[in-house]
């Protein structure tokens, strides 16, 4: 091995090179952003995405021959560090071993996104790193068309959105800086309902669905954590329902509204998860 491909100091310029790719300025400078855990890493190499840089820790190397195997078939040849140098690269206290510079993601078309089958969700200004994370991944989940986020939402290349996408980000177009009126346009052009989910909207979720006011093409807009859905996109939406709560909480997450408005709308109550999704049900 020669000493190219193995870095074991913490002060090493790729070390701070790649820190710099955790600040939003420096993913926009270098048009690169970072890619932790094994599991991520494993989705960016399936998905085809541009692979820069692959570190990995000795350990890694042994618990994970199949991303070693990978990244080698796909042409990229990984550097390898200690563990030390691994964590000083990464934002988490634990990443597991492995981490990849990659290609910021080119986001989708729109009219692909609306065209296709499955729900859409609109993030409107949604800015909390981790709930735009887990968004994406429940959508990816019940296997939604796409993901859109307006101007002002958190950044998709965000490493703690990358992390708590689980790997999803690379399995479903995530398109940044969308027009809200844009999005509406689109949704409706392709036969879309689009919907917001609000605490005072008159209509329960449940009726909405049993009305046939929304299904699993619908296309939801969610609102942002502070504020809830904005004046916008209240006035954009052909329907507004509400998520029925019988406690004294005031509200929902917006991750957790997210996932029971889709899966609500992909489970309906007329069908079960089998017959929905062409699966033989439990033995």
């Amino acid at each position: 091995m020669s000493p190219s491909q193995r870095v074991t100091s913490v002060k090493s310029d790729r070390v701070t090179a790649v820190r710099a790719l955790h600040a939003r300025q420096g993913r926009r400078k270098t048009g690169r952003f970072v890619v932790e855990g094994p599991q991520a890493v494993r989705s960016a190499l399936a998905a085809g995405v541009v692979i820069r840089d692959l570190f990995m820790d000795d350990d890694a190397g042994v618990a994970f021959p199949d991303i070693v195997a990978a990244a080698l078939a796909a042409g990229r040849a990984v550097t390898w560090t200690t563990n030390d140098v691994l964590e000083a690269m990464g934002e988490t206290r634990q990443p597991q071993g492995v981490l990849a510079i990659c290609d910021l993601l080119p986001g989708g078309d729109l009219g692909a996104v609306m065209s296709a089958q499955g729900p859409v969700l609109v993030l409107d200004q949604l800015t909390d790193p981790g709930n735009v994370g887990t968004v994406i991944r429940t959508a990816d989940a019940v296997g939604a068309a796409g993901i859109l986020l307006t101007t002002g939402s958190a950044d998709v290349h965000n490493g703690k959105v990358v992390r708590s996408t689980a790997g999803s980000l690379f399995h479903l177009p995530v398109i940044s800086n969308i027009d809200l009126a844009e999005a509406a346009e689109a949704a409706r052009a392709n036969g879309r309902t689009v919907a917001v989910a609000t605490g005072d909207a008159d209509l329960d979720l449940f009726e909405a669905v049993a009305a046939g006011r929304v299904d699993d093409r619908t296309c939801w807009v969610i609102g942002s954590e502070a504020h809830g859905v904005s004046e916008q996109g209240r006035s954009l939406a052909d329907v507004a329902v509400r998520i029925p709560m019988a406690g004294r909480a005031e509200s929902l997450n917006a991750s957790v509204a997210a996932a029971v408005v889709l899966y609500v709308t992909a489970y309906p109550a007329s069908s079960t998860p089998e017959s929905r999704f062409g699966l033989s049900g439990p033995r």
